[in-house]
C-alpha cells in the first residue's frame, strides 16, 4: 500500500499528461519514506461519462483516492495527504492556468478484515532512481 487511483474527466485526456501525473504521485509516495516500494501502485483512467458543475464543456475534474493499510496515526496520514496533494497541484499548475478545473485528493484506510490479497511481487533490492 498505498494504492493511488486517479480518475479524470475525459475532456482532460489530451491535456492532463496522465503518465506524468502517475509518475509524480508515485514518486511522492516513495518520497514519504512510509510505504514499502513493492506496495505502491498508481493507476490513472479517464472517466467518459461525467458532468462537472454547471455542465460547461470545458469544466474538468480530477479525483485521486489513496487507499492505505490501517494503523498509521492521524499526523502521518495528514502528512502523506498533504505531500501527495502538493505534488499533484504543482504538476497540474499549467492546466489550472488554461481551463476550469477541480481537483480532490482523499486518503482512506481499507478494512483489514474485508480486504483479501494475493501478491507475488518481489521486493526490490534497492529503490530505483526516478
Amino acid at each position: 500500500m498505498p494504492h493511488i487511483t486517479i480518475d479524470y474527466t475525459a475532456n482532460l485526456a489530451d491535456e492532463v499528461a496522465a503518465s506524468q501525473l502517475v509518475e509524480t504521485l508515485h514518486q511522492a509516495a516513495i518520497g514519504t519514506g512510509i510505504f514499502p516500494l513493492w506496495g505502491i501502485r498508481t493507476l490513472a483512467q479517464p472517466v467518459r461519462d461525467y458532468r462537472v458543475a454547471g455542465g460547461q464543456a470545458d469544466n474538468g475534474f480530477i479525483k485521486v483516492v489513496v487507499r492505505i493499510a490501517p494503523g498509521r496515526d492521524l499526523a502521518t496520514r495528514k502528512r502523506v495527504t498533504q505531500t501527495l496533494f502538493d505534488a499533484a497541484v504543482a504538476r497540474l499548475a499549467p492546466l489550472y492556468e488554461r481551463r476550469p478545473l477541480g481537483f480532490q485528493l482523499e486518503l482512506t484506510e481499507f478494512d483489514a478484515e474485508l480486504c483479501l490479497q494475493k501478491i507475488h511481487l518481489d521486493p526490490p533490492k534497492e529503490v530505483p532512481a526516478p
